[in-house]
């Protein structure tokens, strides 16, 4: 049975008390081609706060995942203050980081398409 691709991005302050299900998680990536897994932990190095939203923004995998396939689904999960931030990253990446606002706009209603059709899914607490 073929399966969609899917990217899962995860974020939460710290890796060793509040990485949730990650022998789990890292065993389905290294099983499934299709699974995708990218964490974020803001508090484990001070200097270097890595957030959900910058991973996103860092790898193309999102706009692949979402714009360029029909099929493919994305998950994330992370803090109440996720979304807004999340948004703007997806509309950049989607826009190839153009700062032209037609591409800009087109990008940020294809984001929002994604949202209502159910293939870009978030999770925040």
């Amino acid at each position: 049975e073929e399966v969609a691709p899917f990217a899962l991005y995860f974020g939460n302050r710290f890796k060793a008390e509040e990485y949730l299900y990650q022998d789990e998680l890292e065993e389905y990536e290294k099983m499934y081609d299709w699974f995708k897994l990218y964490v974020a932990f803001s508090r484990d190095d001070p200097k270097k706060k890595v957030y959900v939203q910058d991973l996103v923004g860092m790898t193309d995998d999102a706009r692949v995942l979402l714009r360029e396939s029909k099929r493919g689904l994305l998950y994330v999960c992370g803090n109440r203050q996720l979304p807004k931030p999340l948004q703007h990253a997806l509309t950049r990446t989607f826009a190839q980081h153009s700062d032209d606002k037609g591409e800009v706009a087109a990008a940020a209603a294809a984001v929002e398409e994604l949202y209502i059709k159910g293939r870009a899914q978030q999770e925040v607490w």
